[in-house]
């Protein structure tokens, strides 16, 4: 893909990602400064969209990313998001209190996630499993229709279910898990954030972001990534949490 092609594309993303629209031409020229014409814009987005990586949802309507489209993003455009001190701090301190009971873990993790991303998350640990924040998405333009919106709260309500198609075999970093690309059964319009973690026993589980496909995936990355190490890590001999809402 050539550089300017790039630049429309990572701006396409970023746009519809706030927005929720379709994004034209005229929008990228004026928003995000583009030296180019609008007409020239266009025959490189026509490029883009022969290439798959955004689709025009409508006839007369801007483009979207495709799953493609968002595959490239993440892997080749985007630069990682580094959590403040203070975001650290905050999640450190969270995993480190011991007013609440062992058991109480999971639900502790998904509402931590949940609480700092902004969208649904959750945690499956041996013998114990939690998902929360469906509260978060169900406003959004995805997942306004009714029978997305029961797949959702199917998945959350069975997310114990899922935990063999999501636990990996091997200590992987954090990946993103685009639409389509989902080994459980979600709506193709919703991307999920995991990773595995290690406890304090050795055995694994997984922890994960749900929300919609344009979500800020270098945020949502960067919080799995650092709570993961947090969680993995030898030096957190107990991880007990206490999240007050």
């Amino acid at each position: 893909m050539e550089l300017r092609q790039q630049r429309i594309l990572a701006a396409i993303v970023k746009e519809y990602s706030e927005t929720a629209n379709p994004v034209g031409s005229k929008e990228l020229v004026e928003k995000y400064h583009f030296k180019e014409s609008s007409a020239t814009i266009r025959n490189e987005m026509a490029a883009l969209e022969k290439a798959g990586f955004i689709m025009q949802p409508h006839k007369s309507a801007g483009r979207v990313p495709t799953d493609r489209g968002y595959r490239f993003f993440v892997n080749e455009l985007m630069r990682r998001f580094e959590l403040s001190e203070k975001e650290r701090r905050m999640l450190k301190g969270e995993l480190v209190k011991l007013n609440a009971q062992h058991e109480q873990l999971g639900k502790s993790i998904s509402n931590l996630l949940s609480q700092v991303s902004g969208q649904a998350a959750f945690a499956l640990l041996p013998n114990q499993s939690s998902a929360t924040g469906l509260s978060h998405i169900i406003g959004d333009p995805e997942f306004t229709d009714p029978k997305t919106m029961k797949q959702v709260a199917q998945l959350l309500e069975n997310i114990d279910q899922s935990a063999n198609k999501l636990i990996k075999k091997t200590d992987v970093t954090v990946e993103a898990i685009i639409g389509g690309e989902s080994p459980v059964p979600v709506p193709k319009n919703l991307s999920l954030i995991v990773s595995n973690v290690r406890m304090k026993d050795g055995k694994q589980g997984v922890i994960g972001i749900i929300g919609p496909k344009r979500m800020a995936y270098a945020k949502n990355l960067s919080i799995i990534e650092y709570l993961a190490k947090l969680i993995s890590g030898a030096a957190i001999i107990f991880l007990i949490i206490n999240v007050k809402f």
